[in-house]
């Protein structure tokens, strides 16, 4: 059912001991694509959010060809400045001889909060200390499992992770985080709503008021209205120019005029899974479809528009994985000539003889015989299976796979494939969709919730998202901000 998330949260309890006080520090994501993390400690009781590899293909170190050191895993990525250098989280034993405080060493009480199963907000959750509690819902805690059997996951010390429950408040000390509910789908989208003694602070997570449980993020927002909101962190993706030339003449940030509705000549979700099927329906060819993984609602989508016209959908092996332990449903599999299985099945690694004992093998000669007759599911890394299946009257559909869009150099490379390989190419992300909120909502968001401070993130130009009454804040990454009495100042610098 759903929770209820009306009326004022009580304030937390706790005794006020000497200078306790609130601070807030941003270590990354003010100027990315995801990438947020934040830490708001109050005494030794401190939470932190997220744990997200900003997204930005064109200059990922690990693009393909590098190869991570395993024992320096964790020193590397500090020393690249791709990992925040947070103190209490790492273990001493992957810091080496890195100054950086230990989670051994620490005497703070840590907990961290991931909003998602996207990438940019959890990839490297797994190389936080285990004794370190790490938050997160089961059903992206399954996924995630799956994923790391099939060697797709994050790099992780096979840590253990608590359960997020919607609407019911975590107590660390004195500070409370409350999980709010924005998609109950998949792996489940929360925002929270951190209370301290000093003040509140929320965090958006993804922010989409166009998607089908819309509802859920509107419910936040008058939920937020009631509340005394000193510091609000809002995704604003939608603002950087790809987007914003979509639908403004300029890109001066007083273009975006608050409003919850699509804007004109934009899909919302819903009319962008009703053109995918448009796309399917009476198509006499072959439907080949590459969409995120991870994405268990898309999955769904798939089998069900595959079940709608008469279609086998076939998955490669390590999605088709995913889809046998979230739904239980014995999937059809295509091997592909670029994975390294075709050698006899006790050779297989273990995730794929269970999955073997699940599954139903399509061939290729399957297909030819009856290209109407199935949806193939294909990833980047096999796109050159496609030049041995049947193309006549056949679409490629780019569902919000990867690479996802013009600013990642491998975009061209697979448009350039599907276009040799004799498929029509269907998208409709960076065209005439995106999934974060479109500016105009995003403002509209913002300006109904009125908080003391806007602190705009996720974003290349966070800047363009501007506050109705209160201060934005571009925080200067690293440095500290006192929350006191409702108000946030940066912490004085302390003199020797």
């Amino acid at each position: 059912g759903t929770l209820a998330i009306n009326g004022r949260l009580g304030r937390t309890g706790g005794k006020e001991m000497g200078n306790r006080q609130t601070e807030f520090v941003m270590y990354s994501g003010l100027h990315t694509i995801g990438g947020v993390n934040m830490a708001i400690t109050y005494g030794n009781d401190r939470v932190i959010f997220e744990c997200g590899l900003a997204y930005d293909p064109a200059t990922d170190v690990f693009d393909g060809t590098v190869r991570p050191r395993d024992k320096n895993w964790v020193r590397d990525k500090l020393r690249l400045g791709i990992l925040p250098r947070i103190e209490g989280i790492y273990r001493r034993q992957d810091l080496g001889d890195d100054p950086l405080e230990s989670a051994e060493e620490s005497q703070l009480n840590t907990a961290v909060f991931i909003t998602h199963l996207h990438l940019d907000h959890m990839a490297f959750m797994g190389m936080i200390a285990p004794q370190v509690p790490v938050y997160l819902h089961h059903n992206a805690q399954c996924i995630e499992r799956a994923l790391e059997a099939t060697g797709q996951g994050v790099e992780t010390l096979q840590r253990t992770y608590c359960d997020i429950v919607p609407g019911q408040p975590v107590h660390v000390g004195a500070i409370e985080v409350l999980p709010i509910l924005c998609k109950a789908k998949s792996y489940y989208d929360f925002a929270f709503f951190i209370r301290t003694p000093d003040g509140t602070v929320h965090w958006t997570g993804d922010l989409c008021l166009h998607g089908t449980e819309a509802e859920k993020t509107l419910r936040q927002m008058e939920f937020l209205k009631q509340q005394e909101v000193d510091v609000l962190l809002c995704d604003c993706t939608s603002f950087m120019d790809s987007v914003m030339k979509l639908m403004y003449p300029t890109m001066e940030a007083s273009a975006v005029r608050p409003s919850p509705e699509v804007p004109q000549g934009m899909l919302s979700e819903r009319e962008y899974y009703d053109g995918l099927f448009e796309h399917i329906k009476g198509r006499s060819g072959l439907c080949v479809f590459n969409y995120y993984q991870r994405e268990m609602e898309d999955a769904e989508k798939f089998l069900a528009w595959a079940a709608a016209t008469r279609r086998a959908c076939v998955f490669e092996p390590d999605a088709a994985y995913i889809v046998w332990k979230f739904f239980q449903i014995e999937p059809f599999v295509y091997l592909p000539d670029t994975l390294p299985y075709s050698g006899p099945r006790e050779q297989w690694p273990a995730w794929l003889k269970e999955l073997a004992a699940h599954a139903k093998f399509v061939q290729r000669a399957d297909i030819w015989a009856n290209p109407a007759g199935y949806m193939l599911q294909n990833s980047y890394p096999h796109i050159l299976e496609l030049l041995s299946l049947p193309s006549q009257g056949a679409a490629y559909l780019h569902a919000d796979g990867t690479p996802i869009g013009e600013f990642d150099p491998a975009y061209a490379n697979l448009r350039r494939i599907v276009q040799r390989a004799g498929f029509e190419y269907v998208t409709f992300f960076c065209e005439n969709y995106f999934g974060h909120g479109y500016p105009c909502q995003v403002k509209y968001f913002v300006d109904e919730v009125d908080p003391h401070v806007l602190i705009p993130c996720h974003s290349y130009n966070p800047e363009r998202l501007l506050p109705n009454h209160g201060r934005q804040l571009l925080p200067e990454l690293y440095r500290t901000y006192i929350l006191k009495d409702h108000t946030l100042t940066e912490k004085e610098a302390q003199h020797a």
